[in-house]
């Protein structure tokens, strides 16, 4: 997806929770998608359940009928009724953060960040200065060894969104880790 939306996270965390398990292996998506078509009369493949969870590269937006099969999927008439009664809803109420939270403020030239997030992704970070990172080891991830980026902060339960990474001199797109359950690893060393 090109812009995070913020009712579709909540959606897809409620379609989640509906299903009864964390969605981390591609037999959760063929049993989802089979589930799904048991309870709607509806088709939603397995593929592009991975790629609306993150699992497997995204497409920029989902369709609006997917969206749809996914409410009722909740109990939910649409994507749109879904969305009305979000507006009523405690879900987005601001609040203050009270989660472990590494700030860049806080740390010296070659501090040692480790961060983590579903599924199986694990990056070491080292602290350049001026809110800006090196990438040292990644696993699993699409972050590389050599990758550097500016944030401020770093926040256990969110996701971790980089506005660019700078790759072999050039500048990547906008960067988002974690974004269904958020950093689930956050350590300095």
């Amino acid at each position: 997806m090109t812009k995070i939306i913020p009712e579709l996270n909540y959606l897809l965390r409620l379609v989640e929770k509906h299903y009864g398990r964390h969605l981390s292996t591609t037999t959760d998506f063929e049993s989802l998608s089979v589930l799904i078509e048991r309870e709607t009369g509806e088709l939603l493949s397995a593929s592009t359940l991975k790629r609306l969870y993150g699992y497997v590269s995204m497409k920029p937006v989902p369709r609006k009928s997917t969206l749809d099969i996914l409410a009722r999927f909740i109990g939910k008439k649409s994507y749109d009724q879904f969305r009305e009664e979000l507006k009523d809803s405690t879900a987005f109420t601001s609040t203050f953060f009270s989660r472990k939270t590494v700030y860049a403020s806080e740390l010296k030239d070659g501090d040692i960040v480790r961060i983590g997030w579903d599924p199986d992704r694990l990056v070491k970070l080292k602290y350049l200065g001026n809110n800006e990172f090196e990438v040292l080891e990644s696993l699993n991830s699409q972050l590389l060894a050599g990758d550097k980026f500016e944030q401020i902060s770093f926040m256990m339960g969110y996701p971790l969104y980089i506005s660019r990474i700078l790759r072999d001199g050039e500048y990547t797109p906008s960067y988002i880790a974690g974004m269904q359950n958020g950093l689930n690893l956050l350590e300095k060393e």
